[in-house]
């Protein structure tokens, strides 16, 4: 536990601030001696190394800290807030002699308080409070808002702009000549933070206490949020304990509570787990980013940051409502005693918990760090990123991630293709090439004096277990539906799922009736009913396999004998203009475009998931110097490398596996028949 850091007495200190915090709550005043005894016994330099007069806690030994100060009184614990950043902050920085003057003020105990918020419409881009002034004569005016901690602190730290507008951030003595610090917070929650208003009047400042704004850490907006969620997590705790006393008494009393109050205690009990375990992955995580910070700044640790600070934004959607409701649940909980509510009210003040949850959530802006989260996870969007500038960037990072998505594909002609087929040693050469590559779609083409693709897909499948391939079948010559079926279904089982099927017809030509009886006989074996234990008692569960009954204009009972695709259905592309309509039965996934084969609901200027390369090779050497030459930099996209395994090709394309209709008429196979053996 992190408070053990601060010795043997500290645990009678919370339980002297908790019997001290209904007072506290009502007057707005922490007893001054609560931050005394803080100071005395270590807390404000808990982060810092020993070397720096510290007591070299980790991020969750402090957060736990936090968390259990909070637990007796979170206001207390808040108005730390400030100093917590502070002291990160300067730990951040690099050797030097402002960073060793901030260590050795915290070392002594010195506390930080200071403020961001100013009230005219100032943001983080701008503030009115100024540093004016040259050289030795430096002097700062201003208001600051929501100072939280200021009343307490030692020092103050404040954002402005100085006399060349730039901003920066600087450091007063909160004794100073012209620091004013009302006591003007009127919310109806966390009233002692010491959050009321601070007016700077030709403050007095020391050249070396003034810093570039560039000096906050790139984890700030993370810290900012812990700090809170702890506190949460603290009140939560105590709304626990607070039910916990209050069944105790009344059951001495009046005897065990009515059921519901027993319902209200457990909710309690998981809220608390809930937030305490949400809590100390982010401080686990946050600790791990301030090591990657101090270590090896750079890139790599400026992701781990930000991956630290959307944990600690996704935990905080957890907490802040937790927190909140665990205050309703208390004063449900008292409303259910017998004891007058108003009597406890009187003496333990309920509503106090509630209250103070509230203001602290009112504080998190929780549906933009929703949008966070989802930014980040969904198009990898920084935590820095302005967001006026969101729609933008994400806009940028679904282009990027479609081209970066998008398989390399090589056009292989009917003549390579029949050469391929027969002659091992071209196989051989050719996986030679391709094993230094990341995995690609081959596009096995159908041409008139040439044999079948697919049979070349066959020969190939052994000697590139790492490729996809596409067998393409022209309208003209397809021969019957069936056998077509079977051939691009079985191919599709022997490789894993690593086949497309390319229809191609000339401009105009409706295919659906063709790629209709396909799909539904690919789909009329599903491959799950197959008994792959040898010790099953059937072959085969039968009730799912199905006659498509086909009666169009081919003529299918079905099923087909191939069981159904390991990617759920291959993947289906149309080619040369031929058209198939949209339909429950039937789906396409690509269509081919200009520069390759694009998803079906993509626009005409979108990134084709597919690119295929311009040239149509008609022999290995061709296909060689495709692979050798400057156009080899598009076979290598974002993320692949050449040992990679390719997986199915609808996953590795994203499809999902569509859901389609059976045909009017379609029936069980073996209708109230037993199981095929």
């Amino acid at each position: 536990m992190g408070h053990q850091l601060l010795g043997p007495t500290f645990a009678a200190f919370l339980e002297e601030v908790r019997a001290a915090a209904v007072h506290t709550d009502r007057s707005g005043r922490i007893p001054r001696r609560f931050h005394d005894q803080l100071r005395r016994l270590g807390f404000g330099r808990m982060r810092l190394s020993g070397a720096d007069g510290g007591l070299d806690a980790s991020v969750v030994e402090l957060v736990e800290t936090i968390r259990d100060i909070a637990a007796a009184d979170p206001s207390l614990a808040q108005s730390w807030r400030t100093h917590v950043l502070a002291t990160e902050r300067h730990l951040k920085e690099p050797d030097g002699p402002t960073r060793r003057q901030w260590l050795g003020r915290i070392a002594s105990g010195a506390m930080i308080g200071g403020g961001w918020t100013e009230s005219d419409g100032s943001t983080g881009a701008k503030f009115t409070t100024r540093l004016q002034g040259r050289d030795d004569a430096l002097t700062l005016t201003g208001t600051k808002y929501y100072s939280t901690g200021s009343a307490h602190a030692d020092w103050l730290e404040y954002s402005a702009v100085d006399a060349d507008d730039a901003l920066v951030i600087v450091g007063v003595d909160a004794r100073a000549e012209g620091v004013v610090v009302r006591d003007d917070w009127t919310g109806f929650g966390q009233r002692a933070t010491g959050s009321g208003t601070t007016e700077l009047h030709d403050v007095p400042v020391d050249p070396a206490d003034v810093a570039p704004f560039t000096t906050q850490h790139r984890g700030t907006a993370g810290w900012q949020q812990l700090v809170l969620l702890a506190v949460l997590t603290g009140i939560t705790q105590d709304v626990a304990r607070t039910a916990r006393e209050l069944v105790d008494e009344s059951g001495r009393r009046h005897g065990p509570p009515d059921v519901r109050v027993l319902e209200r205690f457990g909710r309690l009990e998981a809220l608390v787990l809930g937030n305490d375990a949400a809590l100390l992955r982010a401080a686990a995580d946050t600790d791990g980013a301030h090591r990657a910070l101090v270590s090896t700044p750079g890139a790599a640790a400026d992701r781990t940051t930000d991956a630290a600070e959307v944990q600690t934004f996704r935990a905080q959607l957890l907490v802040v409502p937790a927190a909140v409701e665990a205050g309703e649940l208390l004063t449900q909980i008292g409303a259910l005693l017998p004891e007058p509510l108003e009597d406890l009210q009187q003496r333990w003040a309920l509503d106090r918990h509630w209250r103070n949850a509230r203001t602290i959530a009112q504080h998190n802006p929780v549906l933009h760090r929703s949008r966070m989260i989802a930014d980040r996870l969904l198009y990898d969007i920084g935590t820095d990123v302005d967001v006026r500038h969101r729609d933008t960037v994400r806009a940028e990072a679904v282009r990027r991630d479609a081209e970066a998505r998008a398989l390399p594909a090589l056009r292989v002609r009917g003549d390579l293709a029949d050469a391929l087929a027969a002659d091992r040693s071209l196989r051989t050469r050719l996986a030679g090439l391709l094993a230094e590559h990341p995995p690609v779609l081959l596009v096995l083409e159908d041409e008139p004096q040439h044999g079948d693709p697919g049979v070349a897909a066959a020969s190939l499948l052994g000697d590139l277990p790492r490729a996809w391939f596409a067998v393409t079948t022209r309208t003209d010559a397809i021969g019957h539906p069936y056998d077509l079926a079977r051939r691009i279904a079985t191919l599709d089982q022997l490789s894993g799922g690593r086949i497309a099927w390319i229809v191609r017809g000339d401009e105009g030509h409706d295919a659906t009736e063709l790629v209709t009886v396909v799909q539904q006989l690919w789909r009329s074996w599903p491959r799950e009913t197959i008994a792959l234990d040898g010790s099953a008692p059937a072959f085969a569960e039968t009730a799912a396999i199905t006659r498509i009954n086909s009666t169009g204009a081919y003529r299918i009972a079905g099923p087909l004998n191939v069981p159904s695709s390991p990617q759920g259905l291959p993947v289906t592309v149309t080619s040369g203009g031929v058209t198939v309509k949209a339909t429950g039965t039937c789906r396409i996934d690509l269509v081919e475009r200009p520069g390759g084969l694009a998803l079906t609901d993509s626009t005409l200027d979108a990134p084709a998931a597919v690119r295929v390369d311009a040239l149509v090779h008609h022999d290995l050497d061709s296909l060689a110097a495709a692979l050798q030459g400057p156009a080899a930099a598009a076979l290598r996209p974002l993320g692949s490398a050449p040992g990679e395994q390719p997986g199915t090709l609808r996953r590795r394309l994203g499809l999902p596996a569509p859901v389609l209709d059976p045909l009017d008429g379609a029936a069980p196979r073996f209708d109230d028949a037993p199981e095929a053996s």
